[in-house]
């Protein structure tokens, strides 16, 4: 055993990576054996690690095990129909000393051997997508690249840029988002991944040798690396460096590339345009391939103007492209539905140049996140299975802070939720630290007010907590263990048993650590004052190392809180994108997962899980499409039929979709009644309509047959029976694809065949002695569900199951010999992954309508909801579902079209839209 008594603990730390690398390169063939792993920690550790105790060893080696186990999956990309692949017939002749380095780089800061031995497959496969830069033009090619929120998405197009300079792009622009704060982050990852060197510490542009560089990132592995030119540096965007750049000359002959980091910004993009017009041309364009890449690209690109007079950014990203003739674009985002919605034939002419709008025409890919990825599925369970063990609520936040409320609002103090949460993170702090995590970063959000004034209240609201909690353990921890009470010391300890007793430190460690781990938390603020101050004094917007990081929009999209563990969110935004983007607590936690919390409203937990169960059928629709050879345009087809999209994006970005009655399919789509009206006479009102559909059915068709799981089933029922029921059933006003009366006037009108008779079917819940009631002449059994209240007053089904409908109910309506050949068939596609929903649509025999009686439960409410809730406690609640067979990638089928409407009442009621003054934040 080494002894450790004089052992400096960073030395100790630096030989324990260093230990890990060296062994983890040695494991990356994916064929080691535990006994393996301890032979090669014990070969290596007298060389690598000798003052590495035999417990760090241990923990060595649970990092190990955990690291080599991670793995994700080789993407799906669909492509137009001309695409001709060029890579794999030139890979061989292509030195690739950029991508080599930069893996080396990932493999050197313990990424995954797996996960970069795949990564090495699918930047190879977008690569050959987004073309050939020695192939003669003119040629122009627009993609889109999809990946999770926080999901390792720069490290996927740095690799990508990496490849394609060694390829022989000679020219790279990087749009990184809307912010000067995001630009920087950006700009600092492309100098540590792309660069080689820290371009804070440049002091000339000219290209003379007369900067001072430090090296740093793939610059510390191959030098010959940083010869690329940075157009940007950290602290300056091209708008202030573009008079030093105006004259550097790039060519196709340059032996190193050119990129920039730019904002989304028009100042920024007509000083790249300008920079572009003193460029050596042939036939008006420079012939010189341009790599464009698009990070967050449904935000600020995406036109949301009219197509005659698009909006500035848009256009002059469109403008830039056409400087070139020969030109790639790229777009990348986690959230693509407004990508995907833009109108594929618009153009815009300016100047006598026709300007084609950023549609992918022609590749789409969707990027896998690696098993280690802590997404919306891991975080708030899936809409059939709920986990809500890390999510808390907010029950106290609306009467200091209501969610409608406006930029003087007061706030005179936080509630008590809040502290608790501060509490939490100072706690966690302290186990990160006795963990050994003492140089690892680690942040709190606040995301509760979009306005500035507010943020700065809060700001200062919340460093008084924090100083108070400071002073305590400044001057009090020591007495505290000597048995001198102090109430705050109390809280921390109530707060600690509560959450994290079982972390493996007991009170008196986590206490002891306490002083120390709290003195470097600061507060900061993220808004558009911040980001001005940014951009005038020229200033670096590090991260602290440890933050409790307030904001709003600046902060939530884009910009990576590293080492997140507590999130406190209480926000009234409803499209799904921004939404989405808002949830920074997404990413990677490795080594601290278990200490990780949530605040936020149960509702909105529902919403997104409702968005991630959306995003994962677009992406099932892709591997779908890939199988059937079809291209983005039939993509882009599918994603406008679907009325999901009239809901998914803000209505200014889906204008294509939602501003004009739009016709839009049912086919093979899930339509159910995801909120519930909490108003008594509702709900007895479709308590009554439900009952008269069932008397009606057992009065005109007899006593129901039974399904596979013995659920009351009328088959062959008349369409108007259903027309019928569904004009008398009244769903909340929030439940969008139910607004107006396009689905019963589709049901009631549509003249094909396939419509004309429908399955009913009233869903049981759990069968006992007691639980079965006569319902129109119909034996039920009422299913029991858990329910709480949204923001808008509506009913939520939550507990086991967060949507109305579990996701096998339809497959109980297939024959059994088609339900066996369906699970035989997944079982060997998808390793016996369970059957999803929308494989089922196209099996369905008929149209379907499933009735569920729902008997509420509100135990689980917070008093206030329960007050507002009682008189419901034995009502029996009607939500429904609808389900029409075929299949939903068929753009040719236009059997189940619907002509929609999202008017601009709806459209208010679920969109939250920014007025974007200088009060906002939203910049």
């Amino acid at each position: 055993m080494t002894s450790q008594a004089s052992a400096d603990p960073s030395v100790v730390r630096s030989q324990m990576e260093q230990l890990e690398i060296v062994v983890s390169a040695l494991l990356s063939d994916n064929t080691y054996s535990e006994s393996y792993l301890h032979e090669q920690l014990a070969k290596f550790r007298p060389i690598v690690a000798p003052d590495v105790s035999d417990i760090e060893i241990t923990s060595v080696h649970r990092r190990l095990v955990s690291k080599l186990t991670i793995d994700v999956e080789i993407g799906v990309g669909i492509t137009d129909k001309d695409f001709k692949p060029w890579l794999a017939s030139k890979k061989h002749h292509i030195e690739w000393t950029r991508w080599l380095t930069y893996k080396q780089w990932l493999r050197n800061t313990n990424r995954s051997p797996r996960v970069l031995e795949k990564m090495e497959q699918f930047t190879d496969e977008i690569l050959d997508y987004v073309g050939d830069p020695t192939l003669p033009g003119p040629w122009d090619r627009k993609g889109l690249i999809i990946g999770d929120v926080q999901s390792g998405k720069t490290q996927t197009y740095l690799g990508l840029l990496n490849k394609a300079a060694d390829a022989g792009y000679r020219l790279i622009v990087l749009l990184a988002g809307n912010t000067e704060s995001l630009r920087q982050q950006t700009q600092i990852r492309v100098d540590e991944g792309f660069l080689g060197k820290d371009s804070s510490r440049n002091v000339s542009r000219s290209g003379t040798g007369t900067a001072v560089d430090r090296f740093v990132g793939v610059g510390r592995l191959n030098k010959q690396l940083t010869y690329a030119t940075g157009m940007t540096t950290v602290v300056q965007d091209f708008l202030q460096a573009s008079k030093d750049a105006t004259s550097i000359s790039v060519s196709e002959e340059s032996p190193n590339p050119f990129i920039f980091v730019v904002k989304k910004n028009v100042h920024v993009l007509k000083a790249l345009i300008d920079w572009t017009n003193d460029q050596p041309k042939s036939h008006g364009r420079i012939d010189l391939p341009l790599l464009l890449v698009d990070d967050e690209s449904d935000y600020g690109s995406v036109n949301t103007g009219r197509e005659d007079d698009p909006t500035k950014t848009n256009l002059l990203i469109r403008e830039l492209l056409g400087k070139f003739s020969r030109n790639s674009y790229v777009a990348i985002t986690a959230t693509p539905f407004a990508n995907i919605l833009i109108d594929h034939n618009a153009e815009t002419v300016k100047d006598g140049e026709v300007h084609p709008d950023l549609f992918p025409k022609d590749f789409v890919y969707g990027l896998e996140a690696p098993t280690n990825y802590v997404g919306a599925e891991k975080t708030f369970g899936t809409e059939d299975d709920v986990n809500n063990e890390k999510v808390i609520d907010l029950h106290d936040v609306e009467p200091l802070l209501p969610l409608k409320h406006k930029q003087y609002h007061a706030v005179h103090s936080i509630p008590d939720s809040l502290k608790t949460a501060i509490r939490v993170y100072v706690v966690a702090n302290a186990v990160r630290d006795l963990r050994g995590h003492e140089d690892k970063r680690r942040a709190m959000l606040i995301n509760i007010s979009r306005f500035k004034r507010v943020q700065t209240l809060l700001h200062d609201l919340v460093k008084n907590e924090l100083d108070v909690i400071k002073n305590a353990l400044e001057a009090h921890a020591i007495l505290y263990t000597e048995g001198v009470e102090n109430h705050v010391i109390d809280g921390l300890k109530s707060t600690f048993e509560a959450c994290y007793a079982t972390v493996g430190f007991s009170w008196s460690e986590v206490l002891a650590s306490l002083p120390s781990s709290v003195t470097e938390i600061t507060v900061r603020t993220f808004n558009s004052d911040t980001e001005k101050l940014l951009k005038e004094q020229q200033q670096s917007a590090e991260m602290p190392k440890r933050v409790i990081a307030i904001g709003g929009d600046v902060l939530s999209r884009g910009l990576t809180l590293e080492g997140l563990m507590v999130s406190y969110y209480y926000r009234n935004v409803r499209a799904a994108d921004t939404m989405m983007q808002m949830a920074r607590w997404f990413g990677y936690r490795d080594e601290y997962e278990d200490l990780c919390r949530i605040w936020i409203d149960p509702g909105v937990a529902a919403d997104y899980r409702f968005i991630a169960d959306a995003v994962a059928e677009l992406r099932s629709d892709l591997k779908l499409m890939r199988r059937q050879s079809l291209t983005p345009l039939d993509f882009g087809l599918s994603i406008r039929m679907h009325p999901g999209a009239l809901l998914i994006t803000a209505k200014n970005k889906s204008k294509s979709a939602a501003v004009e009655p739009k016709v839009i399919s049912l086919i093979g789509r899930r339509i159910e009644t995801s909120r519930l009206d909490s108003r008594k006479t509702t709900i007895r009102d479709n308590r009554d309509a439900a009952i008269s559909l069932a008397e009606t059915l057992t009065r005109t068709l007899g006593r129901p047959e039974e399904t596979q799981r013995g659920y009351p089933w009328f088959a062959d029922v008349p369409q108007g029976t259903v027309a019928t029921f569904l004009d008398e059933y009244t769903a909340h006003r929030m439940d969008e694809l139910f607004y107006g009366n396009a689905i019963s006037k589709f049901v009631k009108n549509n003249k094909t065949a396939k419509f004309s008779s429908w399955d009913v079917i009233f869903v049981n819940g759990a069968k006992t002695v007691d639980s079965e009631e006569s319902f129109g002449g119909v034996k039920i059994h009422p299913p029991k569900r858990t329910m709480t209240v949204g923001a808008s007053e509506e009913l939520l089904v939550s507990g086991k199951s967060s949507r109305l409908a579990g996701s096998d109910d339809l497959r109980k309506i297939l024959d059994a010999s088609l339900d066996e050949s369906l699970t035989e068939h997944f079982r060997l596609e998808y390793g016996g992954r369970q059957i999803p929903e929308s494989a089922i649509y196209q099996h369905l025999p008929r149209p379907a309508l499933l009735v569920y009686v729902l008997v509420p439960n509100f135990k689980e409410l917070p008093d206030k909801d329960r007050k507002k809730v009682a008189s419901l406690e034995h009502e029996r609640i009607v939500g429904i579902k609808l389900a029409f067979p075929g299949d939903r990638l068929d753009v040719n089928n236009r059997d189940g079209d619907v002509r929609y409407l999202i008017n601009t009442v709806a459209q208010q009621q679920w969109f939250v839209e920014y007025a974007g003054t200088d009060e906002d934040d939203d910049v």
